[in-house]
C-alpha cells in the first residue's frame, strides 16, 4: 500500500466529532495540508486560464446585456 493510499484511508476514516474535537491549532494545520494535497492531486492550468480557455478576470466581469 503506497504512503498515499495510506494517508487517504486515514483522512476517510476522520468524522466530523473527532475533527471538531481537535485543538483549533491541529485542525488549522490539518486544513492546510489538505488544501495543498488538493492543489497537488488537482492543480488549475498554468496562466489563469479557466477550462474554456477565458481569462479569469473575464469570467469574474459581469456581461454587458
Amino acid at each position: 500500500m503506497s504512503l498515499a493510499s495510506k494517508i487517504a484511508a486515514l483522512l476517510t476514516g476522520l468524522t466530523r466529532n473527532q475533527v471538531q474535537a481537535m485543538p483549533p491549532v491541529e485542525r488549522q494545520q490539518l486544513a492546510d495540508q489538505c488544501r495543498r494535497i488538493t492543489a497537488l492531486a488537482d492543480p488549475q492550468p498554468q496562466g489563469g486560464m479557466l477550462k474554456g480557455g477565458v481569462p479569469a478576470d473575464l469570467q469574474a466581469r459581469q456581461r454587458d446585456e
